[in-house]
């Protein structure tokens, strides 16, 4: 029979949203590979978009719903499924509101309607939600009070007219591996590279110079480079006075700062940090490409917003081949219509990070959490504090995940429904971190077993609880009616889903009419906003929580830093299972760790502090901070490493994010 190929794209959440070309044989997918007319992925596909075939056929996939009965899996039927949850619901709503009912969710699988799910809970009347990030919330607060939201050049403006390309706290080529033909043109046009990083990444050999700060103190950095560019007069007048607020307050802010204090502070050479602050005051364009992984300390708000201050000061913001990119959060999908959040009559919000702590502190009250659904994540393999969190969990009577696989999470489920995954249904993918280009999803095979996509899944739940015909079951028309605003500029579903991708918004630069979304129209140094959620109207620097700076009785208890950082060849957890993986991680420490521990290359070894303890083998690393120590996060607790263990749960100081890489550890031999 002859091979059928179906436009579809990649759900994983990362940067790049790839176009994909699926090979289909007799109602059964081969392959997957990159669309080649894709305009930003151009036709690559890393092995985490390819073994997304693997995922569709595993063996251990999940194809009937189950429920544990005695601590065991019992198949049962959707309709059983269904009476029975929605009875838990009716049960819970009746005794204590809807707010008893609990949604976590994040976007191991994203798509347009995947937001449906606050459509279902809005109708049921309302719902505790569960806010702000694990991976990035910090960021996009920080940079809501500069600009207004978070946006970024086209990669196009990027390869033509960037000078320097500081990529700060991003391995580019793992967690955005199609930035790499947009910085190579730039390079081979003369563009100079930095990295700012305190680990090395694959594009460490090719940059000029990197400069490795202690983790946490990236803000340090920038005041010490603001500092200089106040003191050679390398500030951009133009843009600070005529198109900026609060510039005087931040300016004397910065006076009481030096580069030598911040050489001493974050372990960058002074002479590093003039000859950075020198290429963003040289009149050269420079662009910044801010990683995740700044913001995931106490500190994190502030430190994306004084890079964010560090390019507006420095001329970058506006400018062709400048910019600070950190998130593009340009679509105009008509979200309120889809989710209908005035249907909700009662409403509540825990925080992703700190749930466990709000979980526990209203139970046995008169508004506990009773149900709890868990969608699109594996909060307890990766939520702070992995313990709290199956604390909290175990408290609750009644819990619901929709998944595909038996994960940490799912195996404590009473009731697990089995989704589909992107091969088998209908949805739009869109980036809200990179490029500003929709992609259209046709379903490529037909669903395995009996799995239902999440929208059908929870369309059975409202016809159970009586408002199956609010919720509706057209996936055209709740398309249509998200893409609504986006008709003005001549795109419709069904030209996307004629064309396969379409280029949503067509601004190249970033700000460039400066125009800002700030409540006073301009860039914010000092941001009104800010003050009115009880934070600092400038951005400061502060020493992150574990530190040894700020905290020196902790850190001779435990003087490493751990970054448990994004895995090469997985998206957080949804890999573990797929992949052939060590019994243990591999804990890459510095020859300087290695000489005060004793541990050698091969070695079995403890990393441990008050919250807990991982085993794995120890591996020594030349170039990255003398002492940080890295471990690939996404392990699976119940196949025997609990990563989460380590680190806290305690949020960041902006955009109630996580501070997971504020974390201390020692290490011994096992």
């Amino acid at each position: 029979m002859a091979v059928e190929t179906i436009r579809t794209a990649c759900p994983l959440d990362c940067w790049d949203c790839c176009g994909m070309i699926a090979h289909v044989e007799d109602g059964k997918l081969i392959k997957v590979e990159g669309d080649p007319d894709h305009p930003i992925t151009q036709g690559s596909l890393c092995i985490k978009g390819r073994k997304l075939v693997d995922r569709l056929y595993h063996e251990e996939r999940v194809l009937t719903p189950l429920k544990k009965v005695d601590g065991e899996w019992v198949q049962i039927s959707w309709e059983q499924a269904f009476q029975e949850i929605a009875a838990q619901m009716r049960e819970a709503k009746a005794q204590y509101g809807p707010t008893a009912v609990l949604h976590h969710y994040d976007y191991g699988s994203s798509g347009l309607l995947k937001n449906l799910e606050g459509r279902f809970f809005n109708l049921f009347g309302g719902f505790t939600d569960t806010i702000g990030s694990i991976c990035w919330g910090a960021g996009l607060e920080a940079q809501k009070y500069d600009f207004g939201y978070g946006k970024s050049h086209d990669p196009e403006d990027l390869a033509e007219h960037t000078d320097v390309i500081v990529v700060w706290g991003r391995n580019v080529s793992v967690t955005n591996m199609h930035m790499m033909p947009f910085l190579k043109r730039a390079m081979n046009r003369g563009a100079e590279l930095v990295i700012v990083d305190p680990l090395m990444t694959d594009l460490s050999g090719k940059a000029t110079r990197q400069l490795q700060p202690r983790p946490g103190t990236d803000g340090a950095l920038v005041l010490g480079m603001a500092a200089h560019l106040l003191q050679q007069g390398l500030v951009d007048r133009v843009f600070v006075e005529e198109h900026a607020i609060g510039y005087d307050a931040f300016a004397e802010y910065v006076r009481t700062w030096t580069v030598e204090q911040a050489a001493e502070i974050t372990d960058v050479p002074a002479d590093d940090i003039r000859w950075l602050a020198e290429r963003y005051g040289s009149g050269k364009a420079v662009a910044t490409l801010l990683g995740l992984g700044l913001q995931r300390y106490a500190n994190g708000g502030n430190t994306i917003r004084l890079i964010d201050a560090l390019g507006a000061m420095s001329g970058q913001v506006g400018r062709s081949g400048g910019g600070v990119h950190y998130a593009n959060q340009v679509h105009r999908f008509d979200y309120r219509k889809l989710m209908k959040p005035d249907a909700r009559t009662d409403y509540r919000a825990f925080t992703k990070i700190t749930q466990a702590d709000e979980i526990l502190a209203v139970q046995g009250t008169e508004q506990p959490v009773q149900v709890l659904f868990v969608t699109r994540g594996n909060p307890v393999a990766q939520l702070p504090e992995t313990g709290k969190t199956l604390a909290a969990y175990e408290s609750i009577p009644c819990k619901v995940v929709i998944d595909m696989f038996l994960h940490d999470t799912g195996m404590i489920a009473d009731y697990f429904l089995p989704c589909t995954t992107v091969f088998e249904e209908e949805d739009i993918m869109y980036s809200s971190m990179w490029h500003s280009y929709l992609a259209y999803v046709n379903r490529v095979v037909e669903p395995r077993g009996e799995t239902r996509p999440d929208w059908m899944i929870l369309q059975g739940l409202a016809d159970e609880l009586g408002f199956g015909e609010e919720f509706g079951r057209d996936v055209h028309a709740w398309m249509e009616e998200a893409m609504a605003p986006l008709q003005e500029d001549g795109i419709t579903r069904e030209k996307l889903q004629q064309d396969g991708f379409l280029k949503a918004h067509e601004e190249p630069v970033a700000w460039a009419d400066f125009q800002f979304g700030t409540p006073s129209g301009k860039y914010e140094f000092a941001s009104s906003a800010a003050a009115a959620d009880g934070a600092s109207p400038i951005p400061i620097f502060e020493e992150p929580v574990e530190s040894p700076r700020r905290d020196r009785e902790l850190a001779r208890k435990y003087p490493y830093h751990l970054l448990t950082i994004h895995p090469r060849r997985s998206l957080n957890s949804q890999y573990y299972h797929v992949l052939k993986m060590p019994e243990r991680p591999v804990v890459e420490i510095s020859a300087f760790v290695a000489e005060e521990t004793g541990l050698a290359d091969g070695d079995l070894v403890r990393v441990y502090n008050e919250r807990g303890e991982v085993l794995g083998n120890v591996k020594i690393v030349s170039g990255q901070h003398k002492r940080t120590i890295k471990i690939e996060e996404g392990w699976w607790g119940n196949r025997g490493t609990a990563l989460n263990a380590l680190t806290s749960n305690r949020r960041s100081d902006l955009g109630i994010g996580s501070a997971q890489y504020d974390c201390l550890v020692n290490l011994a031999k096992a």
